[in-house]
């Protein structure tokens, strides 16, 4: 009975980007734009920022929006983003994004086109509640969309804008605000309703790279032409080898995380997968279905956890006896320090040691080989990387606590980094991943027959035509739209009126 209703052939899509400050996003969003014309589909763009000139008359800035100089305008805007976020909600930008599509919708929409065609570019996100938000909302209609560029290249781009905007000539005058900004827009320590760029990056459906010799409008073409069901497009290696890592990462049970990572020979074989779990007597780690398991789930705690604690009440007792040290554990700053981001008293092997474990144990070399992990490797597995022989690891999520990059400075290259007096030195090359990420892979990758049953002729799209892979038989999201949003317009109501809202929606 389902198969017999019919699906929306061409239904509207929503991009969400995240784009770090320092990346200029401006040529993915005009290569989308010139995509999607292409397919006839009307492209709306919606810059979340937008709405602020229309809601400083009603809720005034602490710090008034000031466009006189491009720092000026970077500061006082995300000043007064968390200053909203901190009165309606740290979803409230995202609530007005939807709003706003939900009127460009009935402008732009005929009685017979109305949840079809039409695609929105809406940038750009900085925390996590509010791509929840319109994944919620939108469900396999929303794509989150990240556009990466190292760090050093970032501020390099901010300081040369921000001299120019001085109409000065020297960018390194400015450096030392650049990087203050660039600070800030991946997590602003200290404020509760600041950027939180770095926390939510990784959870892109498709990672863009600015810095690579392949052209942006190249990946993102490839990235469209699989949207719409082209079969003439496989994963790179660095997708499969990513998605393998996530799938390894995806059987532990360690209590603070899943990682995975996949090691791959310089041919480009699978030599060996690891996660983060507890070691057995024999080699390898506790499975599922194994005749014993002592993971730390069956001890009911993290050993890492209680050790810190025991050194902390040991110190404690040491300096101020008689004070208690469980009372020091909800302290935030304690919370905080360097002594609770230790690693090495917990119980598992890290899913890229247990990778090159079962590598050595079964007698395959990894040397010249690529290790792939879905998080940035700590410390202590970097060193074993380094003498492990590994060429180059590509990672997606970052992991600040890693302390890699200052202990192992002579040894290993992270995002192109300048290495100092080390530069001659040889180094593995620490790479951040692009493409398509693990989370929509099987979605966006899997196909059907290739070719026509009739004659065996192969077949360009999936559906015979190049259609968006997404499956949506009813526009359920519009009603999502309206119940969501619900909290955030009363919210508004409080400062602006039924008729003052329409500016802000369109």
């Amino acid at each position: 009975m389902a198969d017999s209703i019919q699906k929306i052939k061409q239904p509207e899509l929503l991009f969400g980007f995240v784009c770090p400050i320092g990346a200029d996003m401006t040529p993915a969003i005009q290569s989308f734009r010139r995509h999607f014309s292409r397919r006839g589909y009307k492209v709306v763009e919606i810059k979340v920022t937008d709405v602020f000139k229309v809601l400083q008359k009603y809720f005034a800035p602490e710090d008034p929006l000031d466009k006189s100089t491009l720092h000026r305008r970077y500061v006082t805007y995300i000043g007064y983003g968390n200053q909203i976020r901190g009165k309606f909600g740290d979803s409230i930008l995202a609530s007005l994004a939807i709003r706003r599509v939900m009127a460009k919708r009935v402008k732009l929409s005929n009685s017979d086109e109305k949840f079809s065609k039409i695609v929105y570019l809406v940038h750009q996100f900085k925390r996590k509640e509010e791509i929840d938000l319109l994944r919620s909302v939108y469900g396999k209609l929303f794509f989150q969309i990240s556009i990466y560029s190292r760090r050093g290249a970032r501020v390099d781009y901010l300081s040369r804008k921000f001299a120019n905007s001085h109409n000065a000539t020297g960018p390194l005058k400015y450096r030392h605000l650049a990087e203050s900004l660039v600070q800030d827009d991946e997590n602003e320590v200290g404020k509760v309703h600041g950027q939180r760029v770095a926390k939510i990056f990784h959870d892109a459906d498709f990672i863009a790279n600015l810095d690579v010799d392949l052209n942006i409008d190249v990946q993102i073409d490839r990235f469209c032409e699989l949207l719409f069901g082209s079969n003439r497009i496989s994963p790179t290696h660095r997708e499969y080898g990513l998605f393998l890592a996530k799938a390894a990462a995806l059987r532990s049970l360690d209590l603070s995380r899943q990682v995975g990572a996949a090691i791959f020979s310089q041919h480009g074989e699978i030599i060996s997968l690891g996660s983060n779990e507890v070691p057995k007597a024999g080699g390898g780690t506790y499975w599922a279905d194994d005749p014993y398991d002592d993971r730390d789930f069956k001890r009911k705690y993290d050993s890492n956890f209680v050790r810190k604690k025991e050194i902390l009440a040991e110190l404690v007792g040491l300096i101020s006896p008689g004070r208690n040290s469980d009372d020091l554990m909800n302290d935030p700053r304690i919370r905080d320090s360097q002594l609770m981001d230790a690693l090495e008293y917990g119980r598992m092997v890290h899913a890229e040691m247990s990778a090159l474990s079962d590598a050595a144990r079964t007698g395959h070399p990894v040397i010249g080989g690529t290790l792939y992990c879905t998080t940035f490797p700590c410390h202590m597995c970097a060193k074993h990387i380094v003498a492990s022989g590994i060429k180059n690891v590509v990672f997606l999520e970052p992991y600040p606590k890693s302390l890699a990059a200052d202990l192992h400075a002579d040894s290993i290259k992270i995002e192109g980094s300048d290495r100092g007096h080390y530069q001659m030195f040889p180094a593995v090359d620490f790479e951040h991943f692009y493409g398509v990420t693990p989370r929509r892979y099987r979605e966006i990758f899997e196909r059907g027959s290739r070719k026509d049953e009739a004659n065996g002729a192969f077949i360009e799209y999936q559906n015979e035509e190049a259609l968006p892979i997404v499956d949506v038989k009813y526009p359920f999201y519009s009603k999502l739209e309206e119940y969501l949003t619900q909290d955030a317009i009363a919210a508004l109501k409080q400062i602006v009126t039924e008729a003052e809202l329409t500016d802000v929606d369109t």
